[in-house]
């Protein structure tokens, strides 16, 4: 089992949780829900809302790789364009298989491109994820003065926070300082059982390799632009489906916010391919704590889901089409290059 999109799908027990917990997420939320106000929300939508969201859904898409495009290098021989169909056929992957598959498709795709190959490329995607957690912890945080959140979710979000901005802060010291730096933390953590085990060195090495543009203070301000433009986009594009489906007048744009950051949360629980039910969960809990009806919830959070993951596919079979590649192309060229880096380990 040398090729890992094989190996993931046939760890079966990581695909029946998934399916157990959209299956659970599916019923709580549908158990209570009115069929006929969600079929009026569909039936009364202003569809023509979706044309600008796709545009806006295609700009994160752009903001993407321009962030990836300072992660990698910015003299990488490899350009914008590609590496918005290559951010894309990652989506499919990711829509179409568990286990996040499409991330392994990313890292080989640029790897083919880029000095240090599949080793490289994956260690900036794990930056891309922490990137991304941090920038929900941000929005979180920002929208505390606007919206009156429980107290739960105040006190775990600044309590994430602050662990997320924490270990954020260690990594760049130790992207800083380099190996050397991570040889002397690892005379004290090497000695931790499981956490100083030498997969976990090796993925703290992956990331601080990664991190290495955001030490460089040509680069940083570029990184956290496309961030902030990655994520406004989001926020944009949720709030422009919310106005397809004339809810604008029960849910504020700080409200829209805030329902993405549940969402951005909900990513980490294990779910199906495409997170079905996790992400409409999410939607329906956030928006049923300020009293939003769960029909109409479930109706937004259902249609956004479905409306994002089909046309991310759609932008991903494009980007197939633009590399010349195929499903089998892909899958056996992640094969080779795995001995180029330490897969168990990943």
């Amino acid at each position: 089992m040398n090729n890992p999109i094989v190996r993931f799908v046939r760890q079966r027990w990581r695909l029946l949780l998934g399916i157990l917990v959209s299956v659970l997420s599916l019923y709580l939320v549908v158990r209570g829900t009115d069929w006929v106000k969600l079929w009026a929300v569909f039936r009364t939508a202003n569809y023509w809302w979706l044309i600008p969201a796709a545009l806006v859904l295609l700009s994160t898409s752009i903001s993407r790789a321009f962030r990836w495009k300072l992660l990698i290098a910015p003299d990488a021989p490899i350009t914008i364009p590609r590496l918005v169909h290559i951010v894309n056929i990652g989506y499919l992957f990711n829509n179409t298989l568990p286990a996040k598959v499409g991330e392994l498709v990313r890292a080989y795709l640029v790897g083919r491109s880029v000095e240090g190959g599949f080793a490289q490329a994956l260690s900036t995607l794990l930056v891309e994820r922490l990137l991304d957690v941090l920038c929900v912890v941000v929005i979180l945080l920002i929208l505390l003065p606007f919206i009156a959140m429980p107290d739960w979710a105040m006190r775990g979000g600044l309590i994430f926070g602050t662990v997320a901005v924490a270990g954020m802060a260690v990594l760049v010291v130790l992207a800083k300082l380099g190996e050397p730096g991570i040889d002397k933390l690892w005379r004290v953590l090497g000695k931790v059982p499981v956490l100083g085990s030498a997969k976990v060195r090796a993925f703290v090495s992956r990331l601080v390799v990664g991190l290495q543009p955001i030490t460089q203070p040509r680069l940083a301000p570029g990184i956290l632009f496309w961030s902030a433009m990655l994520w406004l986009g989001y926020a944009l594009l949720n709030y422009l489906v919310l106005a397809a489906f004339r809810m604008t007048n029960q849910v504020s744009f700080a409200l829209t916010a805030f329902v993405l950051v549940a969402t951005g949360f909900s990513m980490i629980i294990p779910s199906s391919p495409g997170a079905m039910g996790v992400f409409e969960g999410a939607v329906v809990l956030a928006l049923g704590l300020y009293n939003v009806d769960q029909s109409q919830a479930f109706a937004y959070g259902f249609g956004l889901h479905m409306f994002t993951n089909l046309l991310l596919i759609v932008f991903g079979l494009v980007g197939l089409r633009a590399e010349s590649l195929s499903f089998g192309q892909v899958s056996s060229g992640i094969s080779q290059a795995q001995p180029d880096t330490p897969s168990e380990e990943a």
